[in-house]
């Protein structure tokens, strides 16, 4: 998983080489190059649509900041707790998952911080529109798994943004 917060981002597939020349201590090696995968293979089964998520995070607007915010609640009413999370969490520690869950989620956040710095302003820890965000990519990490559960985590996303598979791929994705 990469772990630079700064997208696009790709995954390099290196391969160690043994140097011809040997110091006192030993052999030295150089990394080459082998290929570079496209970042849609570092973003898990679902890595077109995280990374359509991540941009669409980046850009956006206030008012749509606050739409996050109010959307969970609606989607996830106060007075209970929806055992999704939880379910979310399993699933993916199971699936040996739960490493790329957390990159995407770290992803996620990043893009939500960065988005509202652009409007002057922050988002709070654990606030119910940091909650959305972070919910949508634990989705995305166990769709294929548990399709119902990750329907669930999505609703507060797609009540304020839409659906999450319908933005827009974007193209270096898939670029070698």
């Amino acid at each position: 998983m990469p772990f630079t917060t700064e997208i696009p981002f790709g995954l390099w597939i290196f391969s160690l080489v043994a140097n011809d020349n040997e110091e006192r201590s030993g052999r030295t090696w150089s990394q080459r190059k082998r290929f570079r995968a496209p970042a849609s293979w570092a973003l898990g089964p679902q890595g077109r649509t995280a990374a359509a998520l991540l941009v669409r995070l980046e850009q956006l607007a206030w008012d749509e900041v606050l739409a996050l915010r109010r959307s969970y609640n609606q989607a996830w009413p106060a007075d209970r707790e929806d055992p999704a999370w939880y379910g979310a969490q399993d699933v993916a520690t199971t699936a040996d998952r739960a490493q790329l869950k957390n990159a995407l989620i770290k992803h996620a956040e990043a893009a939500l911080a960065r988005a509202a710095r652009a409007h002057g302003k922050r988002v709070r820890d654990f606030s119910d529109g940091q909650k959305t965000v972070c919910f949508a990519p634990a989705a995305l990490a166990i769709e294929d798994l548990a399709p119902s559960l990750a329907h669930r985590l999505l609703s507060p996303l797609r009540r304020a943004l839409g659906d999450v598979h319908a933005y827009p791929v974007p193209s270096w994705t898939d670029s070698l």
